[in-house]
C-alpha cells in the first residue's frame, strides 16, 4: 500500500487519470486526494503542481486538486484544501491558482461553510496567497473574497487560531500596501496613491 500511495503523491498519474476519465469512484479520488495532501510537503511533489515553464499555465493537475476544494464529499474536500494549502508554500503556484476559472467561486463557498477544518485550511491558502506577492494580494483582495474575510473577522465565535489567520491575511495586505488601516476598519487605499 504505502509505495502505491508514493507512486500516486511523486508521479499523480493515478490522481491524473482518475480525474481525466471521469469515472466516479469516490472511495478512490479521495485515496489519491488524501495521498497527494500527505506527500505535498516534499518539493519535489510541489514541483509537478508550478505552472508550466513554457505557457505559465496552471498544470492539470493543480487545476484538478483544486476543484476537489470544492467537492461534496467532506474527506475529499478537506484533504485537497490540505494539499493546496500545503502548495501554496510556492510563489509560483499562488499566481498559478489565480488563473484557474473557478477560483473565486470555489474559494467564496469554501470560506463560508461553517466547519472549522474547512475553513481553517481556506484561511491557510488565502494567507499564503496574500503573503506571496503583490501580484496575487491585488487580486485576491479585489474580489468578493475580501468581503468575506472582512464578514468572518466581524463573527463573535470565529476562534483564535482562524482570527489570527485572518489577521494574518490583513497584515500581508497592508505589507503590499493594497489595505490600510482605519479606525475600527479595513478599507482599501486610493488607487490614485498608487499612480
Amino acid at each position: 500500500f504505502f509505495f502505491f500511495v508514493h507512486y500516486i503523491g511523486i508521479h499523480n498519474e493515478a490522481v491524473v487519470s482518475t480525474q481525466s476519465t471521469g469515472e466516479d469512484n469516490e472511495a478512490l479520488r479521495r485515496a489519491a486526494t488524501q495521498a497527494v495532501c500527505n506527500l505535498a510537503l516534499s518539493q519535489k511533489v510541489r514541483e509537478r503542481y508550478c505552472p508550466d515553464e513554457e505557457t505559465g499555465a496552471p498544470k492539470d493537475r493543480l487545476k484538478a486538486i483544486f476543484v476537489f476544494c470544492g467537492d461534496e464529499d467532506y474527506h475529499t474536500r478537506l484533504a485537497a484544501l490540505g494539499a493546496v494549502a500545503y502548495l501554496t508554500a510556492d510563489k509560483r503556484i499562488c499566481k498559478s491558482l489565480t488563473e484557474i476559472g473557478s477560483f473565486i467561486e470555489v474559494i467564496k463557498d469554501t470560506v463560508c461553510i461553517d466547519d472549522q477544518g474547512i475553513r481553517h485550511r481556506m484561511l491557510v491558502i488565502l494567507q499564503n496567497m496574500i503573503a506571496s506577492q503583490k501580484e496575487v494580494a491585488d487580486y485576491v483582495i479585489g474580489t468578493e473574497i475580501f468581503e468575506c474575510l472582512l464578514a468572518l473577522q466581524q463573527m463573535p465565535d470565529i476562534g483564535k487560531a482562524m482570527k489570527d489567520l485572518i489577521v494574518g491575511c490583513m497584515d500581508a495586505a497592508k505589507h503590499w500596501g493594497i489595505i490600510q488601516k482605519n479606525p475600527g476598519d479595513m478599507a482599501y487605499m486610493a488607487a490614485a496613491a498608487e499612480q
